[in-house]
């Protein structure tokens, strides 16, 4: 399945006011009709808005038109919707949490562990050595060309502000 994501906006989704160089604004996920839909908030919008299907959100700022852009990953973002879509049943949520993971040992946050075959199910064991946690993660048995496209789409959904995809890359 691919979503249809949106970037981020240089305005609030709520009010259309433009964000300023600097301001700090919110980005949302939000989980329609099963697929993500990213909208922007301003702090005020956000404050007084209707989150009805809200799914992760993290705070950012609109950078300065005269600086470079910083691009990296917010890997507390990435662990976030990680956790989020532990239980889900949907094929493309499933997928997802499983590039994920491969990102997050990538990464050094999860150690992996093992592999594991339950009702002839295969998943793989990872280790969140910060709270002591195993995740068992469904392995999906996707080809390389199905985990880029999936690495694609995230780097649209949680652009920060503005993320090169190599950074996903070779999760």
């Amino acid at each position: 399945m691919e979503w249809r994501i949106n970037k981020g906006n240089t305005e609030c989704s709520a009010c259309v006011k433009k964000f300023k160089e600097e301001e700090d604004y919110y980005s949302a996920l939000f989980d329609e009709n099963e697929n993500f839909t990213r909208k922007d908030f301003c702090a005020d919008c956000w404050k007084k808005g209707t989150l009805d299907n809200l799914f992760s959100f993290w705070k950012t700022k609109m950078p300065r038109q005269d600086k470079p852009v910083q691009k990296f990953v917010n890997i507390d973002l990435i662990l976030d919707i990680f956790c989020r879509l532990e239980g889900s049943e949907e094929t493309h949520k499933r997928n997802l949490r499983y590039v994920l993971a491969l990102y997050l040992i990538r990464k050094k946050l999860f150690k992996f562990k093992n592999l594991q075959k339950q009702e002839d199910k295969e998943f793989i064991v990872v280790q969140y050595s910060k709270e002591d946690k195993e995740y068992f993660v469904f392995n999906p048995d996707i080809n390389e060309e199905e985990i880029e496209s999936l690495t694609s789409e995230m780097v649209q959904l949680i652009e920060y502000p503005y993320m090169e995809q190599s950074i996903l890359s070779n999760a």
